[in-house]
């Protein structure tokens, strides 16, 4: 019994460190795109605004399913507006199409054109966070 809880108590202590520390992305750079063939918000929209905020380079991306248009917001020196509009055509055996691209420099006076419109600097900053589990409470749900 001591053997499987201190096996436990490793195995909580490894999985539940965690370190993660993102790259700062100075976003320069705000494009507008209209999507035509989204059928459905939490599908078609989730999965565009997703994959697009995966990329690198990209601060964020909104997608407004209502008025069929994604928000990138991104550092044009790691990324360009045309990746976007190939990696959103090409989802989905190309049901979607993208017209209408508007692009804007972002700088600190017009930061605030943001997806989210807060007082935005043009930078994220993120430190890495360290996070150990309650090692009390693994041991008391296995008792």
């Amino acid at each position: 019994m001591k053997q499987l809880i201190l096996v436990i108590t490793i195995i909580a202590f490894l999985t539940g460190c965690s370190s993660s520390v993102k790259e700062t992305i100075q976003a320069n750079a705000n494009t507008t795109l209209a999507i035509e063939g989204m059928t459905c918000e939490t599908g078609c929209a989730k999965r565009i605004e997703q994959k697009i905020t995966k990329m690198e380079g990209v601060k964020s991306c909104e997608v407004n399913f209502e008025k069929k248009l994604a928000t990138v917001i991104y550092d044009d020196k790691k990324v360009v507006s045309t990746q976007f509009v190939d990696l959103v055509q090409g989802l989905n055996d190309s049901q979607y199409k993208v017209s209408n691209i508007k692009t804007e420099k972002i700088n600190n006076s017009n930061s605030k054109s943001s997806s989210k419109g807060g007082d935005e600097t043009g930078s994220v900053l993120s430190s890495p966070s360290f996070e150990l589990p309650n090692i009390m409470e693994y041991l008391r749900n296995i008792i």
